[in-house]
């Protein structure tokens, strides 16, 4: 994994990853999407990528953070993403989903070679290159920790070292000594490093308290008061006595006319605080929101139905869809086998014609031992010169047939190898297969792949999709029952409310009191809540507004 403090360090990591696997072969066919803000991201099958958001929607779940790779593109701009996921007590299952352009655009994915070191927490990975330039100490530490097996450190010189220090030394003439002046200049840097402040650190002294008056010239001046206004508060109070008592009575009379007309009081019923406007959108929404509940449920109850039919169907004819869907790969990978074999073949007749070549070259050398000797020697060696050259030219005819047989071999085992490679990655299952890249490998890799191909990816697949089936076969039903609960929610809201509703008319034509006190009641509550709701609004964040786009992306032509 990749890793910088800094997200414009960690787009240029990521952006030079893909460039350097695309110049290797190792990356697939791209497509390149508009973002907003004039920008663009370019994936490729067999990219990196990192999920950005949340999606539980029909396919599996998707969670901000899960780094996977993209396994397919289709031509209508649609992403394939893979990633392992582990259930406790279970082996990891591979698991695929689907992106739309749309999501692709909104930020739902990017590149996934580097992110920041905040973003690592918690991860670990085989082996971790931390980009030093801009990662203080506080930083750095973690990001030396992610790798189990290994941690580089990767510190450019011409950045890190101030300029006074370059004009003093000159350039780096050594390996060693251009090491040793940049860690000298990142650990001078990360001694300048501090510790983020606490906000409380930040805030101001208390003021200081405010001056107490003279408790005697205090007194004089409330003894003072008192004198002036003893003379009006005894008429005063007795006045509010009698206006006190007035409110009292007018409510033990609403109590007893409530008590008579044999209901609870407003606050304590289930919507009697609502106000008839509100009981009257209660009432007309309850039946169009459980409609809407109902059609959901309708839908997720067939969607339910037709899996538990199709899995019913399958186990019937001993199969599943997964198996199904992957049968197509066995034909597949038996003529890739087909074209493995004949490269073996191939290689093989290579073996030994290279090995009658050499045979043959050994005999020129014995004879090319014996050019020089004279005819006598020639015959007590029993051979004659004519005879000799006509051994000569027989092993170099012989030695030369055997290189051209086995240069024709290789070729040919070459070209079996690079067709049973084109077999599998131009079919539709080669990201599924791994087949992504366009460079084909040799016969002893090639073999090691069609096996792996065959034992491990096939069965991940059939595992991924009859597993991916289980898993909406529980979500539709758990949609249905929500659904199905919250109609009868809507429904018994809407009934309550039109009851509500029913005994309010009632108040008002046989007990009027009754109905003007609640009226008065709920009017007064009302207008308690609203200073409230303002205060918590104008004390609360303030509402997301999305920013200005000063520039959009090209459109997409239909």
């Amino acid at each position: 994994m990749l890793l910088a403090a800094r997200t414009a360090d960690v787009d240029a990591l990521n952006a030079g990853a893909q460039q350097i696997r695309r110049a290797a072969g190792e990356l697939g066919a791209e497509h390149a999407y508009a973002l907003p803000g004039g920008n663009r991201l370019t994936l490729a099958a067999g990219d990196a990528a990192r999920v950005r958001v949340d999606d539980h929607g029909n396919g599996p779940d998707l969670l901000n953070g899960y780094r996977a790779v993209v396994s397919e593109i289709a031509e209508d701009g649609r992403i394939e993403i893979t990633w392992r996921s582990r259930t406790p007590g279970e082996d990891a299952a591979v698991t695929s989903a689907w992106l739309t352009p749309d999501q692709v655009v909104s930020g739902a994915l990017s590149l996934g070679y580097a992110m920041t070191i905040a973003a690592s927490q918690g991860m670990t990975y085989d082996t971790s290159l931390l980009y030093g330039h801009g990662a203080n100490a506080f930083a750095t530490y973690p990001g030396l920790t992610r790798g189990k097996r290994a941690n580089h450190l990767w510190l450019p010189l011409a950045v890190i070292e101030n300029e006074d220090t370059r004009a003093r030394l000159g350039d780096a003439r050594t390996d060693k000594e251009r090491l040793e002046r940049a860690v000298e200049a990142f650990a001078r840097y990360l001694g300048q490093s501090r510790p983020d402040p606490m906000i409380s650190d930040l805030l101001h002294e208390p003021p200081a308290s405010a001056l107490v008056p003279s408790p005697t010239r205090t007194q004089a001046v409330r003894a003072g008061a008192a004198r002036a206004r003893s003379a009006t508060v005894h008429d005063q109070r007795r006045h509010e006595y009698r206006r006190a008592d007035e409110p009292k009575q007018l409510l033990a009379g609403v109590q007893e006319e409530r008590e008579l007309a044999g209901v609870r009081a407003w606050n304590r019923r289930p919507y009697g605080d609502r106000t008839d406007e509100e009981l009257s959108r209660l009432i007309a929404a309850g039946p169009l929101n459980a409609g809407r509940e109902d059609r959901a449920a309708a839908e997720a109850e067939e969607t339910e139905r037709a899996l538990l039919e199709q899995i019913a169907a399958d186990k019937a004819c001993g199969e599943t869809r997964g198996r199904r869907e992957v049968a197509p790969i066995y034909p597949l990978l038996d003529r890739a086998d087909e074209q493995l074999a004949v490269a073996r073949t191939e290689q093989a007749r290579e073996a030994a014609a290279a090995e009658s070549a050499a045979k043959a070259d050994e005999r020129v050398r014995v004879l090319a031992a014996a050019d020089g000797k004279g005819r006598i020697a020639l015959r007590l060696a029993g051979t004659s010169r004519k005879e000799h050259r006509q051994l000569t030219q027989q092993a170099t005819g012989e030695r030369a047939a055997g290189w051209r047989e086995a240069a024709d071999a290789r070729a040919e085992a070459r070209r079996a190898v690079e067709a049973a490679w084109e077999l599998v990655r131009s079919s539709p299952y080669a990201a599924v297969l791994g087949a992504t890249e366009g460079q084909a490998p040799d016969i002893d890799t090639l073999a090691a792949r069609l096996t792996e191909m065959r034992e491990a990816r096939v069965p991940a697949r059939v595992q991924q999709i009859d597993t991916g089936d289980e898993r909406r076969l529980s979500r539709a039903h758990g949609q249905a029952a929500a659904a199905r609960e919250n109609a009868a929610v809507y429904r018994a809201v809407a009934v309550d409310a039109r009851t509500e509703q029913s005994l309010r008319v009632r108040i008002a034509e046989q007990h009027p009191k009754v109905h003007e006190s609640e009226a008065n009641a709920r009017t007064d509550l009302r207008s308690a809540q609203s200073p409230r709701s303002a205060r918590v609004a104008d004390q609360g964040p303030r509402p997301y507004q999305p920013p200005v786009q000063s520039r959009t992306g090209p459109r997409r032509t239909p």
